[in-house]
């Protein structure tokens, strides 16, 4: 920490001096930074039914060969549990905010040390935060009541609140849009009838829709590059199966079937493993966000071994590494996935092959990934 802290005073004080970036025309050496990765969360969500709370699980990857991860790193920190329901976090400047859906509240933590700093309490019908995305110094939180919330990042007040469900799931930004995936996932009896996937300008805060059920039908994910996006909908469950699209205007491209993705540059990695599939039948495949056409396999398992992912539970892919991370629950005896029990991070290089395997907490969701600024 202590030579972070030096590199950043240097990089400063160049800045203040005018000693600033210039081309080689000059002869000026030019002064550049890098981001690399230094380790990652994952976001346990626990399990509400078994009064097992959320958790976080933090790894280092400069220490995690010789390191195990540390497991519920936030109460570590700070002496008191995460709470109840959440699924990510998302780390924009100095600080990570992590969205507790069924506490109702946004915790503002140090993104090194996880230590509260402060927190943010949704109050009236915006509320269930759920998911985040930030841009231009707001954070935008998706409700589960139905809401999107803007969020100033100095004061940490909710500037203003958008309509948007019914049961706002997952949210991205790309030029210059907020999209939200409201999956009206209460409505199970009624078809899903009013999900839909709204666009929200960022610069008006004011939204269209793209409501076509037969086309979005239970939207809840929602991935981009900052370019493309996409979004998973996952059907009824039944005769319409979960179905990665691409949101092209006010219209969406069906990609693959598939269940969890992610994206980075122009790659999109799909996991398809809906429940009660066999292991055997499971794709985990390789997609151009461009063409949409299949370029080959994520990852490479041997049955057996540490590398093999028994049952999907998310994908996520480094922007700065192009690492893999894919979590898993682990299969009983009998084959069932076990939602009580510890579940497990599998870290894979751009090539697809194993490097590590990272024990997690229970009923883990979600990665988010911490980068280290220095010299480059």
């Amino acid at each position: 920490m202590k030579r972070l802290h030096y590199l950043h005073l240097i990089a400063a004080l160049l800045l203040i001096g005018g000693m600033t970036s210039c081309n080689d025309d000059n002869g000026t050496p030019t002064i550049e930074t890098v981001e690399t990765l230094s380790g990652l969360y994952v976001i346990n969500n626990g399990n509400m039914a078994a009064n097992i709370p959320s958790s976080i699980t933090s790894y280092d990857s400069f220490t995690g060969s010789s390191t195990p991860a540390l497991q519920d790193a936030f109460k570590t920190a700070n002496g008191v549990p995460l709470g109840e329901g959440a699924q990510q976090a998302l780390i924009y400047g100095s600080k990570m905010y992590i969205p507790m859906h069924d506490s109702n509240l946004i915790w503002v933590v140090n993104k090194q040390t996880l230590k509260i700093e402060d927190y943010i309490r949704p109050e009236g019908e915006a509320s269930g935060p759920r998911s985040l995305a930030a841009a231009d110094g707001k954070v935008y939180a998706s409700m589960f009541s139905g809401y999107v919330a803007k969020i100033d990042t100095v004061t940490l007040k909710i500037e203003k609140t958008l309509k948007t469900g019914p049961n706002s799931d997952q949210v991205a930004i790309a030029n210059g849009k907020l999209y939200v995936a409201n999956s009206d996932g209460y409505n199970y009896d009624g078809g899903y009838a009013d999900c839909s996937i709204s666009v929200i300008d960022l610069a008006s805060f004011s939204e269209s829709k793209i409501k076509d059920i037969s086309k979005v039908l239970n939207p809840t994910d929602l991935a981009t590059n900052g370019k493309e996006v996409f979004v998973i909908c996952k059907g009824d469950y039944g005769e319409v199966p979960s179905t990665v699209k691409k949101i092209v205007g006010n219209d969406v491209v069906d990609v693959a079937l598939g269940n969890y993705m992610a994206v980075n540059e122009d790659k999109l990695y799909v996991i398809n493993s809906p429940y009660g599939i066999p292991r055997k039948d499971m794709g985990f495949d390789v997609y151009s966000t461009i063409t949409l056409k299949k370029e080959g396999e994520i990852i490479r398992q041997t049955e057996g071994s540490e590398s093999w992912i028994e049952s999907p539970s998310g994908i996520f892919a480094d922007p700065i590494s192009g690492d893999i991370v894919i979590l898993s629950y682990t299969l009983s005896e009998a084959g069932y996935s076990q939602y009580k029990e510890p579940c497990y991070a599998n870290i894979y290089d751009t090539k697809g092959n194993f490097i590590k395997r990272i024990e997690c907490g229970i009923g883990a969701l979600g990665v988010t990934f911490v980068h280290k600024t220095q010299l480059k």
